[in-house]
């Protein structure tokens, strides 16, 4: 995965997050997500669970569903995650959010993410 191009491993992942999330999915929760998933795959269901979730996966992953959701690309809450020299659609974003877990200490809010992919099951 080094271009911005989900790979067939990943499309099914992809498919499951987009049509999970409800769609008043905002960029910050997108963000906790996205940390979650760096720190715990615990909660995903079990087909995904296998997945190597790393960083250059989750960065192409959450870029291709804030531009299918059509989420501002220069977001004034990404400041909060240092992430402002690319936009939400570019893999190079979301690397910047998952770097800021080393930064600047970010802690996921696992319980949040949980329930936002819950939401449309329920």
């Amino acid at each position: 995965m080094s271009n911005n191009t989900i790979t067939d491993d990943f499309k099914d992942f992809f498919s499951y997050l987009n049509e999970s999330l409800p769609d008043s999915t905002n960029y910050m929760d997108l963000s906790n997500l996205c940390i979650t998933m760096f720190f715990t795959v615990d909660f995903l269901p079990e087909e995904f669970k296998s997945l190597e979730l790393k960083k250059e996966a989750l960065s192409i992953v959450f870029s291709k569903i804030c531009e299918k959701r059509n989420i501002a690309t220069y977001p004034y809450d990404a400041y909060i995650y240092g992430a402002s020299f690319h936009n939400t659609h570019d893999k190079g974003h979301w690397l910047e959010v998952l770097a800021s877990t080393l930064k600047l200490n970010t802690k996921p809010d696992i319980e949040e993410a949980k329930k936002l992919l819950l939401k449309t099951k329920e």
